[in-house]
């Protein structure tokens, strides 16, 4: 016997979204719903006001009628966002299995994306000069797998040798070090 949530705002004193819990963990979330029943009431009446109220629980009520279809209206700006709709009815004829294979071909990323990204344990590194008044470093990066790999960066906090970082940069030719991935973001793995 599963059990129903929805969530609550307490500042308007309304309802939306839902979801179930199955006794072994499984259930349904609506997820379009819930989304922009969170995402409006966040911005009008602010995150603290959020609840979530179980069915098990004596002030929960049913969806009104009346209540969602005011939501509906209230919220038909939000999503989507995207262009979806026009989407649907320039497609309106393809079958389903096709209408996929178009929506895979419109959103297609149409450009190669240069950089890379590089899992690994931070070995050592050295400083170097830096035009913006940042430190600059020039170390190398040894992943789980594969071959020690050589980066160059900027920070105004230097990272710590001996942690795994998550590092994504761009591949450059460097006048004095040679090949170097030239870090964009570092991300402490967790």
């Amino acid at each position: 016997m599963p059990t129903y949530y929805y969530f609550s705002c307490q500042k308007c004193r309304t309802r939306g979204g839902v979801f179930g819990e199955q006794a072994w963990g499984w259930g349904n979330f609506d997820m379009i719903e819930s989304f922009k029943y969170l995402a409006h009431h966040i911005h009008t009446c602010g995150e603290d006001s959020i609840r979530v109220i179980s069915e098990e629980e004596d002030n929960y009520i049913d969806q009104l009628h009346t209540e969602y279809n005011h939501f509906l209206e209230e919220t038909k700006h939000i999503f989507p966002h995207s262009k979806d709709w026009a989407f649907l009815v320039n497609w309106k004829d393809l079958s389903v299995d096709d209408l996929k294979e178009k929506w895979v071909e419109e959103n297609r990323i149409g450009y190669e994306d240069e950089r890379t990204k590089v899992t690994g344990v931070l070995e050592q590194y050295e400083l170097i000069q830096g035009d913006d008044g940042h430190p600059r470093y020039h170390g190398y990066v040894v992943p789980k797998e594969g071959e020690r790999v050589a980066v160059i960066g900027s920070a105004r906090q230097l990272p710590l040798v001996g942690r795994s970082y998550i590092i994504i940069g761009v591949g450059r030719e460097h006048a004095e070090l040679g090949n170097v991935l030239e870090i964009h973001k570092i991300i402490p793995d967790s």
